[in-house]
């Protein structure tokens, strides 16, 4: 994953192939937090909107071909 990456909670794929609503972010930065966090990502939905949260990668899936065909 690199900055400017589309992603999604690993297990929200499946909400996603349902058509059901997800949270969706933007990879803002990428380096080593505390909690072996990886990625800052910029949630544009639910209650994080707007927020820019540490997260880690291994728990996210990049919003792709496979999830918008």
């Amino acid at each position: 994953m690199q900055v400017g990456d589309l992603v999604t909670y690993m297990f929200q794929r499946t909400r996603w192939h349902k058509g059901l609503s997800v949270d969706v972010g933007l990879i803002v930065e990428t380096g080593k937090w505390v909690g072996n966090c990886d990625v800052k990502v910029l949630w544009t939905a639910g209650d994080n909107a707007g927020i820019t949260m540490k997260e880690k990668s291994h728990f996210l899936s990049l919003v792709d071909d496979y999830l918008t065909t």
